[in-house]
């Protein structure tokens, strides 16, 4: 194996701020062993530099020579000695590689992050399998899921409207766009759609959604409120 001789959470920033680039240099074996020494990374608790260098020797063993030169130029240009989570690239970190490799989160980096952990400030309770599939499920940097309280009725039952809207608009494909909807401000509503539930506008925020959507139905004449987040 190559030896790390620079700092591994500055080399393992870099490649989740190029991911777009690197990953297709790594085959489905390769990823998935990174994938491996991520989750160690992860869950490694007071052994984070080893956990960190095993999963930066993997990353640069697997990608072509070239590339893996540009991966430790990057790591090389700030030898830092402070906290693993403090080592940025272009205000991506290590975490943000967890995130993209382990769980297919694409709220990372500098934007999407202040969005990520926006969104993951409101209540919400831990995700359990059984859970009905059109709820709305999100994963912060650790990796757990959790699903937001906002779509609950009351105890594990779900909203029938926040089912039906979060259908169209995909939230099993755009979690995030579907909750920044629901949990940002709108000018017409002079609140947020989550605020709406139980007060009698079902039909405005179906309405709203299927506008959003592209697939308006005529039912409300409401705005689609603020663009949804990102989709990768």
């Amino acid at each position: 194996m190559a030896q790390v001789s620079v700092n591994p959470f500055k080399v393992l920033a870099a490649c989740a701020a190029q991911w777009s680039e690197y990953r297709p240099l790594l085959g489905p074996a390769a990823t998935r062993v990174l994938g491996q020494r991520l989750a160690e990374l992860r869950t490694a608790g007071g052994d984070r530099d080893a956990a960190a260098d095993r999963a930066a020797r993997t990353l640069l063993d697997a990608l072509p020579p070239d590339a893996a030169a540009a991966l430790r130029e990057d790591g090389a240009q700030a030898r830092f000695t402070g906290p693993p989570a403090t080592v940025l690239h272009q205000g991506y970190g290590v975490q943000d590689l967890c995130m993209i490799v382990l769980d297919g989160n694409p709220m990372v980096g500098p934007v999407y992050g202040q969005v990520r952990e926006r969104l993951l400030s409101e209540p919400a309770a831990p995700w359990h399998e059984g859970g009905d599939p059109l709820l709305i499920v999100l994963s912060g940097d650790d990796g757990r899921r959790r699903v937001p309280l906002f779509q609950f009725e009351a105890g594990t039952m779900p909203w029938q409207v926040v089912l039906d809207v979060n259908s169209v608009l995909r939230a099993d494909l755009d979690p995030w766009g579907a909750a920044d909807w629901w949990l940002s401000a709108s000018t017409w509503w002079q609140g947020t759609p989550a605020a709406l539930l139980g007060q009698g506008r079902d039909a405005e925020l179906r309405g709203a959604a299927h506008a959003l959507a592209g697939t308006d139905t005529g039912s409300s004449r409401c705005p689609s409120t603020r663009p949804r987040g990102p989709s990768r």
